[in-house]
């Protein structure tokens, strides 16, 4: 293993993500045209006004893509021009990210049935929506007593986000019944790790890296020093080069997963079908 090989293998993948941020930007800038899939799942889920955007989601999680994987390129290839700049406690979050929304992207778009895929956009929706609340409750409640709002502004802020809550709840199981969807399954959790899971498997790399990128996103000493300072046992390859390789190569084949999953929904769609 030589150690000018694995940085320049490093410097290929690292280099690709300003290709591949361009791909989710084009794709996601483009939208999804009248008889693709994702519009007619979308025109399927009409049945209330405003109808819920479930392909606008998919879009978003593009276009997030593409700025986790532009903040990567920049950082790297930009701090110190003609350099590699390995500052791997702020790559870890934003790989973490991206690798969260491009597996979110595929774990939405793979079904073949739509009601299955209507059932995880929304669901995936529902989540957002109950963590927008969860924690708004949780602000109202913590910041009392602590001068950032007066006792009388956050019992309204903490009424008003109990009351929006249940509102949704409410909203979503609606929702359901009249798509002919579970709505057990449409409010289900959707625990973070759950898409990568889905398409990858418990014991894959993918889920594996995932895991690994969760922890280092955390701040520990040992781990972190451990991998900036160590090389590989018995040469003289920086241990941090060569997981740096292996967590981006990971990156790198999700991310066209995803793109491939992106296409997919924008192609025209023969099945006219509305649930």
């Amino acid at each position: 293993m030589d150690p000018d090989e694995v940085v320049a293998a490093l410097w290929v993948e690292c280099d690709r993500w300003s290709d591949l941020a361009a791909s989710f930007q084009q794709l996601a800038d483009a939208g999804f045209t009248e008889g693709s899939r994702a519009q007619l799942d979308t025109a399927a889920a009409a049945v209330i006004d405003p109808p819920p955007v479930v392909s606008h989601y998919v879009q978003e999680r593009a276009w997030n893509t593409a700025r986790m994987l532009r903040g990567l390129h920049r950082w790297v290839f930009d701090t110190e021009p003609g350099k590699l700049h390995l500052d791997a406690t702020v790559m870890y979050p934003l790989m973490r990210a991206a690798l969260e929304d491009t597996t979110t992207i595929m774990w939405l778009q793979e079904p073949s049935s739509r009601d299955e895929r209507l059932t995880r956009g929304l669901r995936a929706i529902h989540q957002d929506a109950l963590y927008f609340s969860k924690n708004h409750l949780l602000l109202a409640a913590t910041a009392l007593g602590h001068g950032a709002l007066t006792a009388e502004l956050g019992g309204k802020l903490d009424t008003h986000v109990r009351q929006e809550r249940e509102d949704f709840r409410a909203h979503f199981a609606d929702l359901a019944g009249r798509l002919r969807l579970d709505p057990r399954d449409v409010t289900a959790q959707l625990a973070t790790s759950a898409p990568i899971t889905a398409a990858y498997g418990d014991k894959s790399v993918e889920r594996v890296t995932w895991g690994m990128l969760s922890d280092l996103s955390h701040f520990s000493y040992m781990m972190l020093r451990h991998l900036s300072t160590s090389p590989v046992p018995g040469s003289a390859v920086q241990l941090l080069h060569v997981t740096v390789l292996q967590f981006a190569q990971t990156l790198n084949r999700v991310s066209e997963d995803a793109i491939e999953a992106l296409r997919r929904a924008a192609e025209r769609s023969d099945d006219a079908e509305v649930v």
